[in-house]
Order: structure tokens, then C-alpha cells, then sequence
């Protein structure tokens, strides 16, 4: 080897020897603060300070601390690990968007002590449970035709599919006392003078409508009693001459969430004619009134079966 090839392998010896103990050396420090102590891995220069505590996670036999978000499928099972983890200062908070039924109840296992607390002291609030209240197919059905012009055709086909959704209309003269729905539903029928049914006369509307998918039509409405009537033009004829009664207010008893209670809404009928057709809108009355009476029998079970205190909101 040449004097000056081996001066060049002495120097890239050299610089990678430097170049290891550069960035090579370390060490560990404990750093204490408020009685918490940390270990730090303190690099060479150019590098930066890095924790060591990923790596202590690692090789412990248990974590120091529970964390950790589950979703639990049903309300009884909300309850049931709501009450297997919970601590003197867990804390259930609601959230309630009637607009777009994203209903919830979320737990916070390790929630900040209270102000009111001695010694209080705030908490990671890692350690979560979670239900998102399952909106039923029923209504998922129901809400997707509200408020919307439909045609002949689909409207009487929804009506025949969901004709066991729609519930006798109450026995008003029969009742010494009315509940306040049925009050409600009195006064509202007062209030808009309308034509009340139950399922045989949807069940008759729906299937008279099938009938005249190709016919034309003429609207006639009866001043005196609100009547609305339809009368279509050529060889089928119903009982009634070829005319259609058309009645303008329904009731649907139908569960909001999944497994959960029925409840009876008010539907009232829409329709129009377009050219030679008609088109129907159903209107379901005051639907966010029912979604918040759902969500708040909701909220009121997990209060006295966990005894939490419930926030209507999300925590922070």
C-alpha cells in the first residue's frame, strides 16, 4: 500500500471513528416535577432529547392506567359497563341532533373531580364508553318520504309496504278520559279540519290508486266538510261511482330506535295534480318533538340505573 492510500484509509478511519462517537453517545436522565418523575434519553449534539417512557409501556406487566374507547351495541350494555367501570367522579354526557337523528351517550370513566372537591384534580379522560342510539328501519323509511312530492305509483306502492305501520285511529267518543297525545291529535284535527283514517281506508286508497296509474283525473273538495275527493275518468269504478275519498290526516305507530317503544305520529296527506297525474307528499307532524321524548327515556334510564350525573353535550 502506498504512503498516500494509506494516509487516505487512516483519515476515513478517523472521520468514521469520529463520526460514532459523535452521534453514538447517550444518556439517560430522570427528571422530576410535582413528585412525577420521567426518564429522558439526552442525544448527542444535533440531535434532539427523546422519552423513554414508550419503551418502560412496553415491559410492564400492566398499563398504569385504564384508556381506551369501547361502543357497546344496545342500551342495556351501555348501562352494564358504564356500571362496571365507573368511579366516584365518572360522568355521562348526551348529545341529541334531531335533524340528523346522530343521538349518543358517551361515559368518561376518569373524569376531572369536581370543583366543590378537596384536593380536586383534573384527569387524562382516556377511558371512555360509548352508544350511538340505532335509528329504526321503520322510521328510516317514513323520514325519507317526508316532505317530498312523490308519484302516483311510488306512493301507493310505499303505502302497501308500510300499510302495517299505520294504527287505528283512537276511540275518542269512547274514552272518559284522553291522554295528552290524544288531545294533542283532537285538537290538531280540530285545528285543521281534517278527514281522519286508519289502515282500511290507506289499505283502499293505495289499492285504487294502483288501478289508475293511466287515468286522468279531476280534483273536487266538498267546502263544507273539507272532503277531498278524486274522480277519475274512464271504465274502472270503485263503490263509490269511480270516485277515490281522499282523507288528509294518518296516524303511524312506529319505533324510533332499533328494539326501542313505539310511538304514534301524525301524518298528514298532500297532493297535486301534475298534467294528467297526481303527485302526494307525506308530512310527518312534529317529528323532533318525538326523537327528543325517545332520546330523553333514554338519558333517564341510564341516570337511575347508573346514578351518574348526565350532561347534555359533548365533554371537552
Amino acid at each position: 500500500m502506498t504512503t498516500e492510500a494509506k494516509t487516505s484509509f487512516q483519515t476515513e478511519t478517523e472521520a468514521a471513528h469520529k463520526l460514532t462517537a459523535k452521534f453514538g453517545d447517550h444518556k439517560v436522565v430522570e427528571l422530576s416535577h410535582d413528585g412525577i418523575k420521567v426518564p429522558v434519553m439526552i442525544l448527542p449534539e444535533g440531535r434532539k432529547a427523546a422519552s423513554v417512557q414508550e419503551f418502560l409501556d412496553e415491559v410492564r406487566e400492566h398499563p398504569k392506567q385504564r384508556e381506551g374507547t369501547s361502543l357497546m351495541q344496545n342500551l342495556d350494555s351501555f348501562v352494564a359497563m358504564t356500571n362496571r367501570f365507573k368511579g366516584d367522579h365518572s360522568a355521562v354526557f348526551g348529545t341529541c341532533d334531531t335533524t340528523t337523528t346522530n343521538l349518543s351517550l358517551t361515559t368518561v370513566f376518569d373524569y376531572h373531580d369536581p370543583s366543590e372537591v378537596k384536593d380536586g384534580i383534573p384527569r387524562f379522560m382516556g377511558h371512555k364508553c360509548v352508544y350511538r342510539f340505532p335509528v329504526s328501519d321503520e322510521w328510516k323509511a317514513w323520514m325519507a318520504m317526508d316532505d317530498k312530492w312523490i308519484s302516483q305509483t311510488d306512493f301507493a306502492e310505499f303505502l302497501e309496504e308500510h300499510i302495517i305501520d299505520v294504527a287505528a285511529p283512537p276511540a275518542f267518543d269512547s274514552k272518559p278520559d284522553l291522554t295528552e297525545f290524544e288531545k294533542h291529535l283532537l285538537n290538531l284535527i280540530s285545528t285543521l279540519g281534517s278527514k281522519f283514517t286508519g289502515p282500511s281506508g290507506i289499505l283502499e286508497l293505495s289499492r285504487g290508486l294502483n288501478m289508475r296509474t293511466e287515468e286522468t283525473l279531476q280534483q273536487r273538495q266538498n267546502l263544507a266538510t273539507g272532503e277531498t275527493a278524486l274522480t277519475f275518468s274512464n271504465e274502472h269504478k270503485n263503490t263509490e261511482g269511480g270516485k277515490l275519498v281522499v282523507p288528509d290526516l294518518f296516524l303511524i305507530n312506529i319505533p324510533v330506535f332499533k328494539n326501542g317503544a313505539n310511538y304514534l305520529i301524525p301524518v298528514r296527506l298532500r297532493f297535486r295534480k301534475d298534467g294528467t297525474q297526481v303527485v302526494w307528499k307525506f308530512l310527518l307532524h312534529r317529528t323532533e318533538l318525538i326523537v327528543n321524548h325517545a332520546f330523553d327515556e333514554g338519558c333517564a334510564k341510564v341516570k337511575a340505573e347508573t346514578k351518574l350525573p348526565l350532561f347534555i353535550g359533548q365533554p371537552e
